[in-house]
């Protein structure tokens, strides 16, 4: 009996790990995701630019304002912090910020977030409407 538990334990262990890692990935890339839409509609409402910066090497992400002088604030609200990328996931840029403008209009932006076996999220921002769109891909 004890064998056959351990055998199940055995098998068990690696599969909730698979299925714990797939769940942090999913809930990271929603949160950025979050943060890609309120950085769209905040630099509508308040008529300013804002731009997510990613710190790639530093494994760290956080949004700030840009003024007319091209100085940048890191906005005071509960947003106010960098947030930490997890260390499973890999991300792949297509550049270490978006800016998002009082006209509804972002920067061409894509960010894959992925796990070690390349399979994850794919957030693409419009550039004419500032919008996201996450998509989920698998390795190929």
């Amino acid at each position: 009996m004890i064998v056959i538990m351990l055998l199940v334990a055995g098998f068990s262990v690696p599969r909730f790990r698979r299925t714990f890692d797939a769940l942090q990935l999913q809930v990271f890339a929603n949160e950025v995701a979050r943060l890609l839409a309120y950085a769209n509609q905040r630099a509508i409402t308040r008529g300013e630019t804002f731009k997510i910066h990613f710190d790639l090497q530093g494994r760290k992400y956080w949004l700030a304002r840009f003024d007319e002088t091209g100085k940048s604030t890191r906005i005071a609200s509960k947003l106010n912090r960098v947030s930490p990328i997890p260390d499973h996931v890999l991300l792949d840029a297509s550049s270490g910020e978006v800016s998002f403008y009082p006209d509804g209009r972002a920067d061409g932006f894509e960010l894959a977030i992925l796990d070690g076996q390349r399979e994850g999220f794919r957030l693409v921002t419009n550039r004419w409407t500032g919008k996201t769109t996450i998509w989920e891909t698998h390795a190929r």
